[in-house]
């Protein structure tokens, strides 16, 4: 029954009862009356506290978890810290489970950085947390003073920890008031207090878990209770619920003698107001009902609207003839959290369908907005083109000058690419063709960019606009703080009929762009069937299957004493039998693997295969060294000196027999792991070497810090110096710096018998390069090396024999 038209019903039979028989039950159901009231809207109170607390819990739950997140992945934005303020949120912290050290943190409302946890706090949090859902702790101090909860979540190897603070709590609770003494109280799932008029209740915290009504709360229990109240000093009537989640309770408590005091107040005039206006009664109690029922009977229906639809809807304020200054603040307060909540909900979805670096949309919006213009494609509306841009060298930018400048350097691309993309629908517009989707630029990842076009099928337009697009990414850009030779790889596909699905059609683009980046960088290239169909990622699969079907093998190329023209080591080579693509040379497929974990698989499979190999021509009269090469991620990795040495004792290979090559790129990868990986090898007894030296940003500060047994000086300078002077120069220091430093050198590429006695004079120690021999698998080297002296060696000691 509405109350409305309970309040109808009960003045019509007021206006009847005669007098005396009022007069005689007028304060029982005056009483009665009131009493229900009171149950019926405390309770609607604490039940909408409950939901207005259990949608702020969900907002913040789901604002910790996504910037925890993306606090692990080294992102930080102004929008985040705008969204923890909103929601009272005063820091978020991503802490070291064994340490209590703050890894990552994001903090509001001037709230101090913080290195180390508490060691109670660490405890406390320790107790809370599980790995499978948020969880919020009891209401505490923090070192400022301030009472607030945390919420916590354990990620394996890390914990996550909100602090918030509890004024929001104050706030609604102080929003809540009617009577003399009426109010809103709020506890926490232990019974502490969050809210209440008692400030020093509040400051202190105080657990009232042994008041029946709290502890029906604690039970998750949602009624009405009449109980004796410790801060009022009275016996009260309460309306009480719990929050689902983290099981806060919201009571909404009025003393009893209020009640009784209206009552009787009513009481002393009834017969007055009877006696005068009893034809009124009616006609006024018509008015006064739908001024207390229909404020509640609008917030019911929008409640129920919020339901349906699952949307939240604010309440439309309406002027009725008799305003309650409870319901008006109700309603404003609900409105207030209604807009609060609504505009926390759209920033959220902006974070989840947006790059937070370029503003751009990211991999999820552009799947979102692709889908539908592929399935009206079906339908014969336009094709068009699925752009796949990928930075030339953007790591290299990252090593050299910090990720900042990466970042700048990303949101210079995107305004590029915008600019392009720009003036290519401003072209469409101008030609009048029927309406077309508009160009969708997102950032998918990294240093990846994507770009879909409809309408664009004729081939030479699509080629024209790689062009300019190609070459807008290759201009000087004057924003950054350094010089920068900018370039990108750009593959393209086509739909319908390269594919008519997302993933499908980025696959392939991402199949032209790794073709048009072997072919050179700064191209751009339109996928065929012709140039293969093996994506990166799918590359980097086929490599991890390949070591479990043994699809690897090892070729090996000698290196030869240039003193004693002798071979003192050779170079293991991997090589790939391919199923489909037969004898697969590294230089198609390694840099697909360069960044990913496949190359530290790879690289084990290729140190456990040479220790084997080396052992086996030590068995067979060939003890020489054995010489592999790794790759700089993987050289740096945590553990990579480990796994070496687990597989030298697993086979009970000497450590002095295997020499490990690595390029200078390690050292910028990260500087710090690569020393410690050269001075931990080297003690274990490892050669090891610096490959193609000179090749790129040679550091001779760097070197002075390495126990580097070899330097192998880098083909294009030994070629070099064989036909300038000043690179002769050059690299004559290089050798006596080397000599001085007590590291030997080998030189590359040496490809005729001129090089081979032109790197001897200048003071290389070792040669290696296609006139001693070409790669050869093991057995062929087994026999080249036992047939030494009818071979090209033979024919350099004897020419070296002829000059002395």
């Amino acid at each position: 029954m509405k109350i409305r038209s309970f309040l109808i019903v009960l003045f019509t039979i007021a206006t009847l009862i005669p007098t005396l028989i009022f007069s005689a039950w007028s304060y029982h159901i005056g009483v009665k009356r009131e009493f229900t009231e009171v149950e019926d809207r405390h309770l609607l109170i604490a039940q909408n506290l409950s939901f207005a607390l259990e949608r702020y819990q969900q907002d913040v739950v789901a604002a910790f978890e996504s910037v925890s997140a993306t606090l692990t992945q080294g992102a930080s934005t102004d929008a985040m810290k705008r969204l923890l303020r909103q929601l009272n949120m005063l820091c978020i912290l991503n802490v070291d489970k064994k340490t209590g050290e703050v890894r990552q943190q994001m903090a509001t409302f001037g709230h101090a950085p913080v290195e180390v946890i508490d060691p109670a706090l660490m405890s406390a949090v320790s107790n809370f947390a599980t790995p499978s859902r948020t969880v919020f702790s009891n209401v505490m101090e923090n070192k400022t003073g301030e009472n607030v909860l945390y919420l916590i979540r354990d990620f394996g190897t890390h914990y996550a920890i909100g602090e918030i603070s509890t004024r929001y709590f104050v706030r609604l609770g102080k929003s809540i008031s009617f009577g003399i003494r009426g109010h809103a109280a709020i506890v926490d799932q232990f019974g502490n207090v969050l809210a209440h008029p008692r400030e020093d209740w509040i400051a202190s915290r105080k657990n009232i878990s042994q008041v029946s009504s709290v502890a029906r709360m604690m039970n998750g229990e949602t009624g009405i209770e009449e109980f004796y109240s410790p801060a009022l000093k009275g016996n009260m009537i309460a309306g009480l619920t719990s929050v689902p989640g983290p099981g806060w309770g919201v009571m909404v408590p009025q003393p009893i003698s209020e009640i009784y005091d209206k009552v009787y107040a009513n009481r002393s005039s009834v017969f007055l107001i009877l006696a005068i206006a009893l034809t009124g009664t009616l006609g006024i109690g018509l008015l006064f009902a739908r001024s207390l029922s229909a404020p509640l009977e609008r917030l019911a229906t929008v409640m129920k609207t919020n339901a349906r639809e699952r949307q939240l809807h604010a309440v439309e304020s309406k002027s009725d003839l008799f305003p309650f200054e409870e319901i008006k603040d109700f309603r404003d307060s609900y409105n207030t959290m209604v807009h609060r909540v609504t505009e926390s909900g759209r920033k959220i979805e902006a974070l989840a369908f947006s790059d937070t670096i370029t503003g751009l949309p990211n991999r999820a919006h552009l799947q979102s907005v692709a889908a539908p213009i592929l399935a009206g494609n079906k339908h014969g509306t336009p094709g068009g083109i699925m752009v796949l841009i990928d930075l030339d060298n953007f790591k290299e930018v990252n090593d050299l000058h910090g990720h900042d400048a990466g970042d700048q350097l990303l949101r210079v691309c995107a305004t590029q690419i915008l600019k392009v993309t720009g003036g290519l629908q401003a072209c469409e517009s101008q030609t009048g063709s029927e309406p077309l989707a508009s160009p969708v630029v997102s950032r998918i990842g990294g240093d990846e960019f994507i770009i879909m076009v409809q309408g664009l099928v004729d081939e030479d337009g699509i080629q024209a606009f790689l062009d300019v697009l190609r070459a807008e990414l290759a201009s000087p850009v004057h924003e950054l703080p350094f010089t920068l030779n900018k370039s990108a790889s750009i593959g393209c596909s086509r739909f319908p009929q390269d594919a008519q699905d997302v993933e499908e059609l980025i696959k392939r683009a991402d199949i032209a762009m790794y073709h048009a980046k072997n072919s050179g960088k700064n191209r751009s290239e339109l996928y065929s069937p012709e140039i293969g169909a093996r994506s990166t990622a799918e590359i980097r699969r086929d490599v991890l299957d390949a070591i479990d079907t043994d699809g690897f093998f090892l070729e090996y190329q000698p290196k030869i004493c240039a003193h004693r023209q002798k071979v003192c080591g050779v170079e293991a080579l991997v090589r790939w039998n391919h199923p489909e693509y037969g004898r697969f040379m590294p230089d198609y497929w390694l840099p697909a693997i360069a960044n990913s974990p496949a190359i530290s698989a790879l690289g084990e499979w290729v140190v456990k295969r040479a220790m084997k190999d080396q052992m086996a021509l030590a068995k067979a009269g060939q003890d020489i060294f054995m010489s592999v090469n790794i790759g700089p991620g993987h050289f740096v990795t945590p553990g990579f000196v480990e796994s070496v040495d687990a597989i030298r004792d697993e086979l009970g290979f000497d450590a002095q027999r295997l020499e490990i090559e690595v390029t200078e790129d390690a050292l910028f990868v990260s500087e710090d792991q690569a020393v410690d990986a050269f001075k931990r090898l080297h003690k274990s007894g490892y050669r090891v070497s610096i490959d193609d030296f000179g090749k790129g940003y040679s550091n001779i500060a760097r070197l002075a810090r390495l126990p580097v047994d070899f330097l192998k000086i880098d083909r294009s300078i030994i070629v070099g110096a064989f036909e300038d002077d000043r690179i002769r120069a050059i690299l004559e220091s290089t050798f006596d710096m080397a000599r001085k430093l007590d590291c030997k050198t080998v030189a590359e590429g040496v490809e005729t018998l001129q090089h081979a006695e032109f790197a001897t004079r200048l003071g290389a120690n070792c040669l290696q390069g296609y006139y001693f021999a070409k790669s050869m698998p093991l057995d062929e080297l087994n026999d080249w090396l036992s047939n030494q002296s009818r071979n090209s060696v033979h024919a350099y000691h004897e020419r070296l024999k002829q000059a002395v």
